[in-house]
């Protein structure tokens, strides 16, 4: 039994408020007066085919969602997403980019599955209980990045790409302009897969690190969440606190940056006793103790420090002076004073430039497999790649040169 035209039109007002669009704005893309979408929602005016596929693709939802009968009871990661931030309601341009993302993503979905070839094996869910307070929450993110960076086999060293490492665990890592007091999203959805978003404008080592908090949200929280936005309005929650402690211990482990103050000759005391053993000698006699004494202040981690292990793990150096502090390598006294000479302590200017990666290199495959496998026509692939903003006329000639008999 199909739907009525008005239960049809409903389904389409909802998830164009759901998406924060008016109907000016949504009419104007569709080449329609407002009244005619107005009639459209009402059930007054039928929907042609193209007009539903092109408002599926405005909204970012797959046509499934939208024309099959029953109640679906996941809910769409979009509208989750803009009910529970309002700011990023009124971001026209990252509604459109988080559309855009949703479209890429849930077509790229679809052609895996024809494909027969599914990569998105994600990394395992932790299964933890919200935390109780703010010790258990450091707690529990300084384990859950021990245990993944065991499991992943990272070692103690600093991690080159952090959203490399995530878009290998079948994530979708990628990044847009946000507003400034949002630093990311993560999404959950059977359509599109799990994704995380974060702030482009971020410079680099802000990138990193929110890759890092959201990927947290991937291991402890996305069967409980479909969405989760990061911000200073809800930076106190716990779950936060906690995806703040396992981007720390994830990005700047605590053994790598005790090996790294040790190579510098950084944060001892002023004078260690070591003990030499004499196998020859019985009794007391057979341990003598040896007294290092430190040059005076040479123990003393100041700014350059700081800039030197922000730059070695690739995080900022506000983030490194407070993990320092984290490792009780100094006071809070010490800390604000590291932080003061923030400026001083930069060492280098970072990139703001946009960064999506393995998104084009990876669809790019996508699309071609696809095509080699003759699971998609040449129509398909070339409205994917129209979608995913590629040169269609150049990656038709190549499938065409390579793959057609």
């Amino acid at each position: 039994m199909s739907l009525t035209q008005e239960a049809l039109g409903q389904r389409l007002q909802d998830a164009r408020k759901s998406v924060a669009r008016t109907q000016q704005d949504v009419a104007a893309h569709l080449g329609l007066s407002r009244e005619s979408l107005a009639q459209i929602e009402s059930g007054a005016r039928s929907v042609n085919s193209l007009e539903i596929v092109l408002l599926a693709k405005l909204y970012g939802r797959s046509l499934s969602s939208i024309l099959l009968e029953g109640e679906n009871t996941e809910e769409e990661p979009l509208t989750a997403l803009f009910r529970m931030q309002e700011t990023l309601s009124n971001s026209p341009g990252l509604r459109d980019r988080l559309v855009w993302f949703s479209n890429v993503f849930q077509e790229a979905r679809t052609i895996e599955r024809l494909i027969g070839d599914d990569p998105r094996h994600l990394p395992p869910d932790y299964g933890l209980r919200e935390p109780r307070n703010n010790a258990e929450a450091y707690e529990q993110g300084q384990e859950l990045a021990n245990q993944e960076r065991q499991r992943l086999g990272l070692g103690w060293g600093p991690i080159p790409d952090i959203a490399e490492i995530i878009s290998q665990q079948g994530v979708w890592a990628v990044s847009a302009a946000m507003p400034d007091n949002v630093s990311g999203i993560c999404l959950v959805h059977s359509s599109i897969g799990v994704a995380v978003v974060v702030n482009q404008s971020q410079h680099r080592s802000r990138r990193r690190f929110s890759y890092a908090h959201e990927y947290a949200h991937v291991l402890a929280d996305r069967k409980t969440r479909s969405a989760s936005v990061s911000s200073s309005s809800n930076s106190k929650e716990l779950i936060e606190r906690r995806a703040n402690s396992f981007a720390s211990e994830f990005l700047m482990p605590a053994k790598g940056v005790t090996e790294l103050l040790g190579r510098i000759d950084k944060g001892g005391p002023s004078r260690e006793t070591m003990w030499i053993f004499d196998n020859s000698v019985e009794g007391r006699n057979a341990v003598e103790p040896v007294e290092k004494r430190n040059v005076p202040g040479s123990q003393d981690i100041a700014f350059h420090d700081v800039a030197f292990i922000a730059d070695w793990f690739q995080v900022s150096y506000d983030a490194a002076a407070y993990r320092l502090s984290d490792l009780r390598k100094v006071n809070r006294e010490k800390l604000q004073a590291l932080l003061e000479k923030r400026q001083e302590g930069r060492l280098r200017i970072e990139s703001r430039e946009a960064e999506q990666p393995f998104l084009e290199t990876y669809v790019r495959w996508l699309a071609r497999e696809a095509y080699r496998r003759e699971a998609i026509s040449g129509g398909r692939f070339r409205e994917f790649c129209s979608l995913a903003q590629l040169d269609v006329e150049e990656e038709y000639a190549q499938v065409r040169e390579h793959f057609d008999d």
